[in-house]
């Protein structure tokens, strides 16, 4: 599109052909699960995609274990245009402040002005967004019903364009926290998955197979729930098998204590993290995912369970309260009460009576109904094109030496004190 020229500046007009992801470095989950997803699916339609992000050149202490963003995109053959810089642990352990100026250089070189850009669940790539909002349209993402993204939505309420809420719920407390952002900025869309094709189990299992998909924490996850929902069908004589899929530290190491101590060993199985074929291939298997989550925003395990056939029984939270009365959900899908052990109990053996057929069916038919990529792309567009007409230009950035000499120090001393202690735990 044509830059115009206003005082010696070029401007420029939102362009609805491109789109933009700006993301922190590493793989955390369904969020940046959805970011890849979605900007791959962005370029198969022909819109000219980039997806902005850091490669750290030595593995972060965080990340440890962890796929980086770089990575998981190029596992499939894609036409995202792949925007990167290598940094180094400075990064990890530095001031916002300088790891913001990190992604706005990166943007400013690489990213046509005027493009739409989609921001990760990162408070540092906020702040870059924010920073950018003379260059660019900035839709910021509120991906759970947590009080970091209330925060983030008021502090940068003014130059974020668009706010995306994942839920009802998410929607509903954006617009009583921060009534300054306007409705009309405010948008409820699910994430989308990319529906693989339907393959279903044939027949009825003799042992109620059951399946979680997650991380293995109580914060969030509330993982010693799982402990006692199996405790609790073991005391009601119910046969099942429960596939764990996640990993975690010492949330993890305690809850296999407690399946061994109370004699549930054989009839739960620890998979550690697995990749997204195989949990496709275990949720197949499976007749029941369950959630046990204090919050959620739109768990993408959930979608994933629903369109693979897998009936779902879940807190209700965030994104899953949405679906709880809809006509599709009658056959396939249950709510309880955070920490309701006889109800969650009670709602898997309702999904579990079920005819499997009419189960798979419906949950299939649920995730194609609400779900689906496609679906998702449209609405963000619809949401972008929303955005009132205003011209783009190029801001001039910079950052004070003095805060980049404090953010090196900083970085510095924090990274000899986690080598250290790393060290010492070696």
């Amino acid at each position: 599109m044509r830059a115009q020229t206003q005082h010696g500046q070029h401007i420029t007009p939102m362009d609805k052909n491109r789109i933009a992801f700006l993301c922190h470095p590493y793989h955390r989950g369904g969020v940046t699960r959805w970011m890849a997803d979605a900007a791959i699916a962005y370029a198969a339609r022909g819109m000219e995609v980039y997806f902005v992000t850091v490669e750290p050149t030595t593995e972060f202490y965080s990340g440890k274990g962890k796929e980086t963003m770089l990575q998981l995109l190029s596992k499939t053959k894609n036409n995202v245009r792949k925007i990167s810089t290598g940094i180094g642990r400075e990064f990890e352990f530095g001031l916002p402040a300088a790891n913001a100026h990190v992604y706005k250089k990166l943007m400013l070189a690489n990213v046509p002005i005027g493009t739409p850009v989609i921001l990760s669940d990162d408070s540092t790539v906020w702040i870059a967004g924010s920073a950018l909002h003379e260059a660019y349209p900035i839709v910021g993402v509120l991906h759970a019903d947590e009080g970091e993204y209330y925060r983030l939505a008021r502090v940068h309420n003014r130059e974020v364009d668009i706010m995306v809420c994942v839920s009802a719920r998410v929607h509903m407390l954006v617009a009583e926290k921060s009534p300054e952002i306007g409705r009309e900025r405010l948008f409820t869309i699910p994430c989308g998955i990319e529906l693989p094709a339907p393959v279903f189990s044939s027949s009825a299992h003799n042992v109620l197979q059951l399946v979680y998909v997650g991380r293995l924490t109580n914060y969030q996850k509330r993982i010693g729930d799982l402990a006692k929902v199996a405790i609790a069908l073991k005391k009601k004589s119910i046969p099942f098998h429960w596939h764990i899929i996640g990993d975690g530290g010492d949330d993890r190491k305690q809850l296999e204590q407690t399946i061994t101590s109370e004699g549930l060993a054989s009839q739960v199985t620890f998979t550690g993290w697995l990749s997204q074929a195989k949990v496709h291939e275990y949720m197949i298997a499976a007749d029941i995912l369950v959630l046990t989550s204090d919050f959620e925003g739109m768990p993408i395990a959930m979608m994933e369970g629903l369109a693979s056939g897998c009936g779902f029984v879940g807190t209700k939270v965030s994104g899953v309260e949405d679906y709880e009365n809809h006509p599709l959900a009658k056959d396939c899908f249950r709510v309880f009460d955070i920490g309701d052990i006889e109800t969650a109990v009670q709602k898997i053996q309702e999904v579990a009576a079920v005819p499997v057929n009419s189960r798979q069916r419906a949950a299939r038919e649920l995730a194609e109904n609400q779900f689906s990529m496609d679906k998702c792309l449209d609405s963000y567009l619809a949401a972008i094109n929303s955005i009132p007409a205003r011209q783009y230009r190029k801001p001039s950035i910079s950052l004070a030496s003095a805060v980049a000499i404090k953010s090196r120090l900083i970085a510095t001393l924090r990274s000899t004190k986690m080598a250290m202690k790393s060290s010492r735990a070696n």
